[in-house]
């Protein structure tokens, strides 16, 4: 308004609850802990990107401002907290910071509050425009007033550091031609998402990236903008030396409006692969090998327009290289726990991923397959570039856990279409009854070797199995055969 590039999984941080977790948090006892995942929008990096959210300050506040609160002063020590439960008692915990504010304030911002706004559309919780809550913007205090400040985070997953694997930043109040705003940070930028409105042909949407001489840090430059409904956002992947002590980082923010303009801030979150049997089975990760982040088409020292037909953004992939079945897990973004162990093919759309438990042992008579000493031989394909291991739990005994006594493994050597075979014996505790299966595969024995471990790579799929009965007929009823009239 007026007035192909690959990060390795290694140590990364993985960001697991879609739905956010608000209230005073395990990991911050005290604080509110308001940084969230979207909930709406048409992004398809809703459940990718933890938003960095503002305004709300202390815990009273909360019920009001669940997600931050709209048009607020911000300032030095400002902070933004997330408690994420992963499972089995795990936890993540976020925090983010401003310092070294300077020529002018800041106020917190919910995108939607201008009706030029686009970034609302992509990502929001509660709806569009001042439906929005989620108050991921920071914008100018001042009509034409300009900005500078430092953003610090860093994280820990029960107690440890671990690291941030990437920054976003976008567009939060589309920007005016005469508005601009940067981030420096230590990394590569790639613009992955955009709307255009080619409508505006006298306005241009530009931005650069730029090096900044003698380091390994970039600069990426939203120039000017076209004022009306548009917005971009932009992912960095850190560099190994953007790491400091405890694996903190930190970047530098500029904004300078013509009016008042606002740009939002989020952490770029590793997705992992999780269960979706019922709670009581534990929750397994594993933790994507990495993501690729393609070209954007932007070279560093060029200037480009986003606002015409031409330009196509990058996009965020995962390099899904060590899986069971037929196709690599997408990412569970939430606990997926459910009785039927579809939480996942149906999450976050209904699919087939799911698919290395046979068919044909889907539903198992239990007089053929399922009587004490008889053995079920399962094969189990897989792709892997590394030798690994298969391994596989049956809760024969019905009590809701994955016992040692239910556990198999085989080995599964390197093989872009490998069949495992993994085989039980059913023992003389088994109920007949429907019941559940895992099934785990990866590189790291001692990590899927437990039926809850997290794992780096690799895959984890859970089924359930109907044990059926044979049809039982009442000789007293009347048969519906006709009688032979012959």
């Amino acid at each position: 308004m007026s007035c192909k590039r690959l990060l390795l999984l290694h140590t990364a941080l993985f960001l697991y609850l879609a739905i956010p977790f608000v209230c005073q948090g395990q990991c911050f006892p005290g604080q509110p802990t308001t940084a969230a995942y979207a909930t709406g929008g048409s992004s398809p990096y809703i459940g990718d990107v933890l938003w960095l959210t503002w305004g709300t300050t202390n815990l009273s506040q909360i019920g009001a401002h669940p997600y931050g609160w709209h048009d607020r002063p911000l300032g030095n020590g400002s902070a933004s907290y997330a408690s994420i439960p992963l499972g089995s008692g795990r936890y993540l915990c976020v925090e983010a910071f401003i310092s070294n504010l300077r020529d002018g304030g800041i106020n917190s911002y919910a995108p939607g509050n201008w009706t030029g706004d686009y970034m609302d559309d992509l990502y929001n919780i509660g709806g569009t425009g001042s439906a929005n809550d989620l108050v991921n913007g920071i914008r100018n205090t001042t009509v034409g007033g300009r900005a500078s400040f430092t953003v610090t985070c860093r994280a820990t997953l029960d107690g440890a550091p671990v690291r941030l694997a990437g920054l976003v930043l976008g567009d939060a109040e589309s920007l005016h031609p005469n508005e601009y705003f940067n981030v420096i940070a230590d990394g590569k930028w790639t613009i992955v998402e955009l709307q255009k409105n080619l409508a505006v042909t006298d306005r241009t949407y530009d931005v650069s990236k730029t090096n900044e001489p003698g380091t390994s840090r970039q600069r990426i430059n939203f120039l000017r903008g076209t004022n009306s409904n548009t917005a971009a956002v932009s992912f960095l992947a850190f560099n190994e030396s953007a790491y400091g002590d405890g694996y903190e980082v930190s970047f530098d923010v500029t904004l300078k409006g013509e009016g008042l303009t606002a740009l939002a801030l989020g952490l770029l979150t590793i997705n992992a692969d999780g269960g979706d049997a019922p709670q009581s089975y534990g929750a397994p990760l594993h933790l994507f090998e990495g993501m690729v982040l393609t070209d954007d088409g932007i070279d560093v020292g060029q200037t480009v327009n986003l606002n015409t037909a031409s330009y196509h953004p990058g996009a965020l992939e995962y390099a899904a290289s060590t899986y069971l079945g037929s196709t690599g897990p997408d990412a569970d973004n939430g606990p997926l726990h459910s009785q039927d162990a579809l939480g996942d093919d149906n999450a976050p759309v209904p699919s087939n991923e799911e698919d290395a438990w046979p068919s044909t042992y889907k539903q198992i008579y239990y007089e053929h397959h399922y009587m004490p000493g008889d053995i079920l031989s399962i094969d189990i394909p897989y792709s892997g570039e590394a030798n690994g291991y298969v391994t596989g739990w049956i809760d024969f005994n019905l009590n809701g856990t994955f016992d040692a006594d239910e556990f198999v493994w085989t080995n599964a050597p390197a093989n872009p279409n490998g069949i495992a075979t993994l085989i039980w014996t059913v023992p003389q505790n088994r109920v007949i009854r429907n019941t559940y299966i895992r099934l785990r595969y990866g590189s790291n024995w001692s990590e899927v070797s437990s039926p809850i471990n997290v794992a780096t790579g690799g895959e984890v799929e859970d089924h359930l199995i109907h044990i059926t009965f044979p049809v039982m007929t009442n000789p007293m009823l009347p048969s519906k055969v006709k009688p032979n009239s012959g």
